[in-house]
C-alpha cells in the first residue's frame, strides 16, 4: 500500500516512504545516473536500505517520495535540520526516465513551502556538483543564491570535482516564480 500523501502540487505528490518503497530506493541509489550526482560511493542492498529506512524516518529529517499519478519518480529530503538555528539542507533526485519533466522543481518547491511555512525555518542550504548543470539550474530557478565553491571536494567517476554551495532565505522564497 502506498504511503500517505503529505504534500500535493499540480503534478507531483510527496508521500511518506514505506517499506515497500525500499526496492525503488535501492535500485535508484545504485544507478550511476543517480549515485554519481548524489555522491553515493558504496553499493546498497535491500537490507541496508531497510536499516537506513528504520533510522532515517524517526528523527527531525523529512524524507518523501515524489510521485506522479501514484507512481514514485524521485525522492526529496530535508535533513541536518537545526530548529534552534532555523536551517536545514535539501537533497533530491528524480529517476532518469522522469528527468526533464519539471518533477524535481515542483517536488523541491513543495518541500521548500513545508520548510518555511510549517517548520518555520529561516534558511535552507543545498549543494550540487560542478558538472550537474540540471541541479544547479533548478536551484537557481527556485531562487537559491550560490554562496561558494569547495574545490575538488568530491571524488566521482574517477576524478575530483568541485561542489557548489547554495542558500535560500525565507524572505527570498517566491512561490509564484515556480507555479
Amino acid at each position: 500500500m502506498p504511503g500517505a500523501t503529505f504534500l500535493s502540487g499540480d503534478r507531483v505528490a510527496l508521500r511518506t516512504v514505506e517499506e515497500e518503497d525500499l526496492e525503488f530506493l535501492r535500485d535508484h541509489s545504485n544507478d550511476p545516473a543517480i549515485r554519481h550526482p548524489m555522491t553515493f560511493d558504496r553499493p546498497s542492498n535491500l537490507e541496508q536500505r531497510r536499516e537506513r529506512f528504520e533510522g532515517t524516518y524517526d528523527g527531525d529529517d523529512t524524507a518523501l517520495l515524489a510521485c506522479v499519478d501514484g507512481d514514485p519518480v524521485g525522492y526529496v529530503m530535508l535533513f541536518h535540520v537545526d530548529d534552534s538555528a532555523g536551517h536545514a539542507e535539501v537533497a533530491y533526485w528524480v529517476s532518469p526516465d522522469a528527468q526533464g519533466e519539471g518533477y524535481a522543481t515542483e517536488a523541491v518547491a513543495l518541500l521548500l513551502d513545508y520548510a518555511f511555512d510549517e517548520r518555520r525555518l529561516h534558511r535552507v542550504r543545498a549543494r550540487a556538483l560542478a558538472g550537474n548543470t540540471a541541479s544547479r539550474n533548478l536551484l537557481e530557478k527556485l531562487g537559491f543564491t550560490e554562496e561558494g565553491v569547495q574545490r575538488d571536494e568530491k571524488f566521482v567517476g574517477g576524478e575530483y570535482v568541485d561542489t557548489h554551495f547554495y542558500g535560500l532565505l525565507e524572505d527570498e522564497w517566491d512561490r509564484t516564480e515556480v507555479r
